[in-house]
């Protein structure tokens, strides 16, 4: 259990580190010249955890803490009984 939930945090804090974004460049060829290159330009992207709304964040980190206190109790009562 200690390994799983360990696990869940360490892909957590990777998923929640700022991603790095390139931009697409864009070559073309001008008649009678060369290649011209340029970057495109586009929209931001949501790359990390700070671009998600916090109500959502909170509400999932509060389900998944309600779902392991229930799998924790259920497990102990599992093996107080084969005891």
């Amino acid at each position: 259990m200690k390994k799983l939930f360990l696990s869940l945090v360490i892909t957590a804090v990777l998923f929640s580190l700022p991603k790095a974004v390139l931009a697409q460049e864009n070559c073309v060829t001008v008649y009678g010249g060369g290649v011209v290159c340029g970057a495109e330009t586009h929209e931001p992207v949501d790359t990390d955890l700070g671009d998600i709304n916090p109500a959502i964040l909170g509400t999932g980190f509060l389900l998944a803490s309600g779902s392991l206190l229930y799998l924790s109790k259920k497990f102990a009562k599992k093996a107080q009984v084969n005891r």
